[in-house]
This record gives structure tokens, C-alpha cells and sequence, in this order.
């Protein structure tokens, strides 16, 4: 006679646990993928700001500044074409324009918004 501590687990026991240990392991899998998805969203964002800098920096370097209004080039960086939305106001003071620059990309998430203050003459 088996002695009752010697006794294995039951097949019931087996499929029970099976069970959770098969839903923890698709949860992690789906945790995975929302990981790798957010990282690639991040990578885009962080070159949108690269970019969005260079940008600015072309704007505040040239020597005539730019039109008052709105508008969207197309460039390419970093191997992936990018769309810049570029939005020029006055401000208070006369002799100092506001550029308003969104850059998204253009097929994808990510998106940076860099605003910079610029001399109007």
C-alpha cells in the first residue's frame, strides 16, 4: 500500500497548472510585443527631435528670415523621409519672430515639436 504523502499529483492538478502557467506565458509574450512596439515609437520620436533641431538650426543661421505664416517640407534623414510643419508669427516684440516646428514622420508614430525665438531682421 501507497503510503498517502507518496502519491504523485493527479492529472487534474496537472491541468490546472498547466493552465497558469500557459496564461502567465502568453502575457509575457503580449507584454513583449508592446515593449518592442513602445521602443520603436521612442526611436522614431527621438530622430523627429534630432531633426526638428537641425531645422531650427538652419532657420537661425540664415541670414533672412523666414515668411510669417504657415507651411510643410518634405526631407529626408536618417534614411526615412520626414514631414515638417512650420508655423512663423510674430511676437510682442517686433524685431523677434516665434517658429513653431512639428516633424512627424512620414509613415509612422513618432512626432517631436521644437519652438525656437529668431531675430525678424
Amino acid at each position: 500500500m501507497a503510503n498517502e504523502r507518496e502519491r504523485g499529483f493527479t492529472l487534474l492538478e496537472m491541468l490546472v497548472a498547466l493552465s497558469v502557467i500557459s496564461i502567465a506565458a502568453l502575457t509575457l509574450v503580449r507584454l513583449d510585443a508592446f515593449a518592442v512596439r513602445t521602443a520603436g515609437d521612442l526611436d522614431e520620436s527621438t530622430i523627429a527631435g534630432i531633426v526638428a533641431q537641425n531645422r531650427a538650426v538652419e532657420l537661425w543661421t540664415d541670414p533672412a528670415p523666414p515668411t510669417i505664416g504657415n507651411s510643410a517640407i518634405g526631407i529626408a534623414n536618417a534614411g526615412r523621409n520626414w514631414r515638417i510643419e512650420q508655423r512663423v508669427a510674430r511676437t510682442a516684440d517686433d524685431s523677434l519672430l516665434r517658429i513653431d516646428l512639428i516633424v512627424r514622420p512620414e509613415s509612422g508614430r513618432g512626432q517631436a515639436a521644437l519652438t525656437i525665438i529668431r531675430p525678424s531682421r
